[in-house]
């Protein structure tokens, strides 16, 4: 399986949610509207890195947080299994994955 991935998942409370998986352990459940919010920060920063230095969100259906710090080289997603990092190519496809899921 290639990473990043966007899938739909069901929330037994929140209904249709995004499911954003950076690798096989590491994914954070969003719903549908917290996707666009995040791709619309992600297609911000593909655009010009400088906008941010950080992105954080507190999804209301998953008990992940997802912080990550804004690089020229791209975005560096903290997370419980460490640093993970995305280039502007997983950016940019993400941003299309999440507005569009």
């Amino acid at each position: 399986m290639n990473y990043p991935l966007v899938a739909r998942v069901s929330h037994r409370l929140f209904g249709e949610m995004l499911r954003m998986m950076l690798s096989e352990r590491v994914y954070f459940d969003l719903t549908l509207e917290e996707g666009r919010t995040l791709s619309r920060n992600f297609t911000a920063l593909a655009y010009d890195w400088r906008r941010a230095d950080f992105i954080y969100l507190s999804p209301v259906g998953g008990d992940v947080e997802f912080s990550a710090a804004v690089a020229a080289d791209g975005v560096h997603v903290e997370t419980v299994e460490g640093r993970h990092y995305l280039n502007w190519d997983d950016v940019t496809e993400l941003a299309e994955r999440l507005a569009v899921e």
